[in-house]
């Protein structure tokens, strides 16, 4: 019963479209344009052709093209060696800053003692300690040159 209700309904909507291609155009006594699907009686009409309706569900459209975005991968690399030359830069810093430090530890005070791998405390002597601060200023000008 459902199948042929169905098959019923199919058709009648698919004939309607059919029905529909022949349209005529008169103007009536008064002057007014008419439209109708049946041709006037003893008036002079013209028949207009009805485009078919499009498919169910129309034509499937390509997306319009996204417009072109310019090339950054140029800038996006320029960007990452800048980052990369300030995180550099940063690092330099921060071992100068502990150079300078050290230094300055080693300076001032003579009397500098260390713990060893057994845990022991033991004193530097004053050659180690000399030796220890020329090292620093060797390393401070090294890498520290432009940096105050």
């Amino acid at each position: 019963m459902q199948k042929s209700l169905i098959a019923v309904l199919t058709l009648g909507l698919l004939s309607t479209g059919a029905l529909a291609q022949q349209m005529y155009q008169w103007t009536d006594e008064r002057g007014v344009t008419q439209y109708g699907q049946l041709p006037p009686t003893g008036s002079h009409y013209r028949q207009i052709i009805v485009q078919p309706p499009p498919p169910p569900g129309g034509q499937l459209r390509a997306p319009a093209p996204l417009p072109l975005k310019p090339d950054t991968s140029a800038r996006d690399a320029a960007a990452e060696q800048r980052r990369q030359l300030r995180a550099e830069a940063e690092q330099r810093s921060a071992a100068c800053e502990k150079l300078r430090s050290n230094l300055d530890t080693l300076l001032n005070n003579p009397r500098l003692r260390r713990t060893t791998a057994t845990g022991e405390v033991e004193r530097i002597g004053e050659d180690e300690r000399q030796l220890m601060i020329s090292k620093a200023q060797e390393s401070l000008r090294e890498n520290c040159q432009n940096q105050s």
